[in-house]
């Protein structure tokens, strides 16, 4: 299993003829569910902020968050999927199956791992003495979003995000290569563009 982190090259070629979903669906899982107890402090602290004519849908916001984070992992991997699977279609007339390109594409969820103990660390570290404004002033709100957007925590916890999408990338590129039996450089771009643009984003958003 260590092969996939040191020698990502061999762990695809090797499993480039029979790549089975069981592996990839237990990482997207363990990321999930590690997102999901990464999003408690945060849903925990929006909810006690709540007014008190609304404290009973405090449970409703806990949950929907937490469903939301858990599933999130898997919508982000079923798109980053179709994603690489058409774009070497349409560029390279690349073969193999969209289960194949699934499956993986879910291994390359192993570096998010580091990203998602990060948050939780991050989570607990900040959310239990945050100050929630008063959610009907619109410049309170606003200057306490750059406030928490700025704290040391969430800028380190950005920058992490950025290498593990790098990291994710790098394994991305041999899994395509592989599974869609294509060139390296191929599976480059055919990664590089929207790791690319997606590694753009967050990054303008951590400094901007």
């Amino acid at each position: 299993m260590l092969d996939i982190l040191f020698s990502p090259d061999r762990f695809f070629r090797e499993r480039a003829g029979d790549p089975g979903l069981g592996g990839p669906v237990a990482v997207v899982a363990v990321v999930a569910l590690l997102g999901a107890v990464a999003a408690y402090p945060a849903a925990e602290a929006v909810a006690a902020a709540l007014p008190a004519e609304a404290q009973g849908f405090s449970g409703i916001t806990i949950a929907t968050t937490l469903i939301g984070a858990f599933v999130g992992p898997f919508v982000v991997w079923i798109l980053f999927a179709a994603v690489f699977h058409g774009l070497s279609a349409f560029l390279y007339d690349a073969e193999g199956d969209f289960r194949d390109t699934l499956a993986f594409t879910g291994w390359g969820f192993v570096p998010a791992i580091v990203t998602a103990v990060v948050g939780i660390v991050v989570g607990f570290l900040v959310w239990g003495s945050v100050q929630f404004p008063d959610a009907t002033d619109p410049q309170a709100v606003q200057q306490f979003t750059r406030e928490i957007r700025q704290r040391p925590e969430f800028i380190v916890s950005g920058v992490v995000g950025l290498v593990v999408l790098l990291w994710r990338g790098m394994l991305w590129t041999f899994a395509m290569q592989h599974c869609r039996n294509i060139e390296f450089r191929e599976a480059l771009v055919t990664v590089g563009v929207p790791v690319g643009l997606l590694f753009l984003y967050r990054l303008s958003g951590l400094v901007l």
